[in-house]
């Protein structure tokens, strides 16, 4: 890889990184479901000259953008809501990485041997030791809810592995649509926003959603996935692990994120078992070896 591709892909996964803040900061203003519904509709807004329809693949371009709009960002954004420690979230959310490599033995009949094995136990006892750390009253709630969130993002991962031939600009777009429409009947149900209750929130801090759906989305995961055009799975994908790094940099210096010995300590766990299994399933080629959008 070439340095300066190198360098997009570190600045890609700044990019996943700073989205914690940027979630954070957004949900508090916002609420975690209108903040995930304002992002979407942003990203549709960009995306939609890409959107067309996918004939015989639909029903299962549904079910993801459902499961990503209805599930997973929902309780993503909301684990970022409830957390006083986003690092701690970051480092939970690679459990991405385990989840899919489990649901892709179960479902996809992949094989894996006792290195990814122990690997996978040790990113979750990584996060069970980050768990154990008091750094707030919602600690346990938000784990829980972002564990639930990378389980559901590792069940769209399977089923985005059996579409064929879909472009990832359209595939981003059907997610939006649907999420939008999904996540704004919730917000509507669940956190009753009124005109004047966004009217109030100056027009600056609109950057929260906007760089969560332009910088995340738009810009991040068109650099992840050109770099794939151009470079092999086991050069590219096991990066991505950078992004929680960055996290966690950007959650100490901008939010006063407490890096206690406990979190440090389940966070180089977490991460070490992520990088492994992330490692094994690119240099394989197997169905788990590609991450899902974020």
């Amino acid at each position: 890889m070439t340095p300066s591709h190198l360098a997009l892909l570190v600045f890609a996964n700044a990019c996943w990184g700073f989205n914690f803040i940027a979630g954070k900061l957004g949900t508090e203003l916002f609420g975690p479901i209108l903040f995930s519904a304002i992002r979407f509709a942003i990203v549709l807004l960009l995306l939609l000259p890409f959107l067309r329809l996918v004939p015989g693949q639909m029903r299962r371009i549904v079910m993801i953008g459902l499961m990503l709009g209805v599930v997973h960002y929902p309780l993503m954004f909301f684990a970022m809501y409830a957390t006083e420690n986003v690092s701690a979230v970051a480092i939970a959310a690679q459990l991405v990485v385990p989840f899919s490599t489990i649901l892709a033995i179960l479902f996809l009949h992949e094989r894996i041997g006792w290195t990814r094995t122990l690997a996978i136990a040790l990113s979750f006892c990584g996060v069970v030791i980050i768990g154990f750390e008091p750094v707030g009253a919602d600690h346990i709630l938000s784990l829980v809810l972002v564990v639930g969130g990378s389980l559901s993002i590792a069940v769209a991962s399977i089923w985005m592995r059996q579409l064929k031939d879909v472009g990832v600009f359209n595939l981003q777009a059907w997610i939006a649509v649907l999420a939008t429409l999904s996540l704004s009947l919730l917000a509507m149900v669940f956190e009753s926003p009124s005109i004047e209750m966004l009217r109030s929130i100056p027009i600056i801090d609109y950057w929260t959603p906007l760089y969560s759906a332009v910088g995340a989305t738009i810009i991040g995961h068109g650099a992840f996935y050109w770099l794939l055009q151009r470079y092999p799975i086991n050069q590219v994908s096991p990066f991505i692990t950078l992004s929680t790094l960055f996290a966690i940099g950007f959650g100490a210096v901008l939010l006063g994120d407490q890096l206690t010995m406990r979190i440090l300590l389940g966070g180089v766990l977490t991460l070490a078992g992520v990088t492994v299994i992330a490692r094994r399933n690119a240099a394989t080629e197997t169905p788990s070896s590609i991450r899902v959008p974020r």
